[in-house]
């Protein structure tokens, strides 16, 4: 085992920034050696084989209620930022979660996602035409962070001019949300807490306008169904509203950083794509696959379980690690080799089971366009930086900070 990767084990800073730019080989190594690690410091059961995080994401005895486990962890003054998180989907098991799903579900269906294609290629068509000026583009600042979330505010029903706001929220939500369980700072707990406060009075606000005047979005589907038999409360609505806004730009945006840096890594790749673009749809389940925007989800045992051998029990929380096994060899063939054409890609990048990414289809979407306009439009694509790329400070998201390009 290298140096680096035993200190990180053994000195309790697994997820830390050590970890940063180089989570594969620490992944590689937990996977080989240790498949069920306990982690003091984080306080949880560290999975990083393919089966067993799938067993753990699908399996009953393994609950999503992750905030009523670790809330006694957290002061008085967080316990607001603990009630959001609570009422997401996402932390509901069995009946109540397919109660909040079917309705958010519904909602989502309502706004016809598939009419989004025209959308998405019209504002990336939008988005290129200053950069293929000049030469030069910023890819995250200039197409992936502000793509996805003018879709997501679209859809939702919010007013393009509060995208600033909208985005620094949704931002400070996600990292708590993802990874509250797993020993975030307390300023990275305070400023989720700020967001929320502030979001819930923006979205009340939105939510008088909708009843008085509701349009073809998704909050006024959402509101609609407030008035129905079966009702979101206000506080669900605002949980999962803040998830759609949070899920739909983040983890697209990071989806389309990765994958087109992955694909200018590998210029063999690209060009098979060039030749070939019906290899798109394939080619972005193994973007996915090959580095997964969410690195990581939570589960709490409501029961003795036996892993591998280990006794894990009842009350402990699990972290399943979704980017280590997506690149578990007993799954795939070579499987940190970036293969567009692989056959039958098999990835958990959107979870597994009953809580299956329900913004998958709009994401799978998203980034089909987004690569199809650019390489139709873009004859030369490369990175501009003599540098190495660095990611965001976010244990659970793998999304690039910056990706400059020279564009022709």
């Amino acid at each position: 085992m290298k140096t680096w990767i035993a200190d990180i084990l053994r000195g309790g800073r697994l997820f830390g920034p050590e970890m940063r730019e180089d989570r594969y080989a620490v992944y590689d190594e937990l996977r080989r050696s240790d498949p069920v690690h306990r982690d003091e410091a984080v306080g949880a059961w560290i999975l990083t084989r393919h089966d067993d995080v799938a067993l753990v994401l699908n399996d009953p005895r393994f609950s999503s209620r992750r905030v009523e486990r670790v809330r006694d962890r957290f002061d008085e003054g967080l316990q607001p930022l603990l009630g959001v998180l609570a009422g997401r989907m996402s932390e509901y098991d069995g009946a109540p979660h397919r109660r909040v799903r079917s309705l958010v579900h519904d909602a989502f269906i309502r706004t016809e996602v598939e009419k989004w294609e025209p959308f998405v290629r019209r504002r990336i068509e939008d988005l290129l035409d200053e950069p293929l000026r000049t030469g030069r583009c910023e890819f995250m600042a200039d197409v992936a962070i502000p793509l996805p979330l003018s879709v997501i505010l679209d859809l939702v029903g919010i007013p393009a001019e509060e995208r600033d706001r909208v985005k620094v929220w949704s931002d400070e939500f996600s990292k708590v949300a993802l990874g509250f369980f797993a020993g975030l700072p307390e300023d990275q707990l305070r400023r989720g807490l700020e967001a929320v406060t502030e979001f819930r009075e923006f979205l009340r606000e939105r939510v008088s306008i909708v009843e008085r005047s509701p349009g073809n979005d998704l909050l006024s589907s959402l509101v609609a169904v407030q008035h129905e038999k079966d009702r979101l409360s206000v506080d669900e609505l605002l949980s999962n509203v803040l998830l759609l806004l949070a899920a739909g730009n983040e983890t697209t945006t990071c989806l389309l950083g990765s994958g087109l840096a992955a694909l200018l890594r590998h210029p063999e790749q690209l060009a098979l794509i060039r030749e070939d673009p019906s290899l798109l749809p394939n080619a972005v389940e193994e973007l996915l696959r090959f580095d997964a925007p969410v690195q990581f989800l939570g589960r709490v045992a409501t029961e003795d379980v036996e892993l591998r051998g280990a006794e894990v029990s009842r009350g402990d929380v699990i972290v399943a690690v979704i980017a280590s096994a997506n690149r578990d060899p007993e799954w795939h063939d070579e499987p940190d080799r970036l293969d567009v054409r692989r056959p039958r890609v098999q990835h958990l990048s959107f979870g597994h089971g009953q809580h299956f990414c329900v913004g998958a289809q709009l994401a799978r979407l998203e980034a089909r366009v987004v690569f199809e306009v650019l390489f139709e439009r873009c004859r030369e694509l490369r990175i501009d930086t003599t540098g190495s790329l660095t990611h965001l400070d976010n244990p659970a998201i793998r999304c690039l900070q910056s990706l400059p390009l020279r564009i022709r």
